[in-house]
């Protein structure tokens, strides 16, 4: 790919190149297009997530060490039948493992619930799976929703009671993993695949997501991981976390960081991220520099024709115009033609 000749090149893209995976399988699976906007699939993406290599392992070690103990991960299996729910609808947003008890053959399943956007019947609806699934297999069922918005409701969240007068009926509770309370940073500098990838869905002060995402490219280049691996983790973490414009070129700058490491040169030419960052700033370096000369280049003509027209520019007036964007500097280069007296610039100005 030439990203010298082409326009805006999205992450996915540079991805796709450096994975030698075609632009469309990321698509097919973190996002499907409606009127040429991109819609994301958050279940889809989450569920991809979790099913490749040891993010299923490392999910359950970083968010719920206590259940991770007693899961036998050599015998873990994804449920790929198709299930409904009570009123016919098919469930796509939840993942169902088989698995067993770590030292025992006792089986048991795992429903874990992605939820990317607030449902104030949450709690009845994991209730709903519970029976189904419990049903459906005879197994004992570990019930997990994984929150990735910011609107939990805490009416949605567990228990679930029911009580009758003073008599107890009912008391559901279930596991819940809210991202969106976790800190990014701590859990990006953590080498924990499925920790690195979720802390795009953690809370972020916007002034330092160059920096989590540093953390982050440093972190892939330091891992043990497959190929698959590290390309679904850095695929959940950049379809949240996207940068473009001057975020695009401080990330870069920021990314030399990582080159003056003591890292193997080979490690940094095998990780796509470090290649991506370098690749991206550059482009959006050079674009951002032939900008920044054409607009100068148009104000510099601007000041000429105002000063043969009206004769030296005062410096607080330069500074004036030096600061108006290309769109004014344009509506002014049309208005000087009618400019007869230096405080008609003075107007048009204290108007703009």
């Amino acid at each position: 790919m030439d990203t010298e000749e082409h326009g805006t090149i999205r992450i996915f893209d540079v991805l796709s190149v450096f994975f030698r995976v075609p632009f469309c399988s990321f698509c097919e699976i973190s996002c499907r297009v409606v009127k040429q906007h991109w819609v994301m699939n958050h279940d889809a993406l989450f569920k991809s997530l979790l099913r490749t290599g040891r993010l299923l392992r490392d999910f359950f070690e970083e968010f719920l060490p206590a259940v991770h103990s007693f899961i036998d991960f050599n015998h873990v299996e994804f449920v790929d039948t198709e299930r409904f729910t009570l009123d016919g609808r098919r469930r796509t947003g939840d993942l169902l493992i088989k698995t067993r008890f770590r030292g025992e053959n006792a089986a048991f399943l795992i429903h874990l619930e992605h939820e990317a956007q607030a449902h104030r019947d949450l709690s009845r609806r994991m209730l709903e799976y519970f029976v189904l699934d419990w049903r459906e297999f005879d197994l004992p069922v570990y019930p997990i929703a994984v929150l990735s918005h910011r609107d939990a409701d805490p009416e949605s969240l567990p228990p679930l009671r029911m009580m009758i007068r003073s008599h107890p009926i009912l008391d559901f509770r279930f596991a819940v993993v809210d991202l969106a309370r976790l800190d990014a940073r701590q859990h990006a500098r953590k080498l924990n695949a499925a920790a690195m990838a979720l802390s795009a869905r953690m809370r972020v002060d916007p002034a330092a997501r160059i920096s989590i995402a540093v953390d982050f490219i440093s972190n892939t280049v330091r891992a043990t991981w497959t190929p698959k691996e590290l390309e679904v983790v850095s695929r959940f973490f950049f379809a949240y976390q996207k940068f473009t414009g001057a975020e695009g070129l401080r990330l870069k700058r920021k990314l030399g960081i990582i080159k003056s490491m003591r890292i193997p040169k080979e490690d940094l030419r095998n990780n796509p991220l470090v290649w991506l960052g370098m690749t991206e700033g550059r482009r959006e370096g050079r674009q951002e520099g032939r900008q920044e000369g054409r607009h100068q280049g148009e104000i510099d003509i601007v000041l000429r024709q105002l000063t043969r027209r009206l004769g030296p520019i005062p410096a607080r007036r330069r500074q004036a115009i030096r600061k108006l964007t290309s769109a004014g500097i344009a509506a002014l280069g049309e208005a000087l033609l009618d400019f007869r007296i230096p405080t008609d610039l003075s107007h048009w100005l204290k108007s703009h």
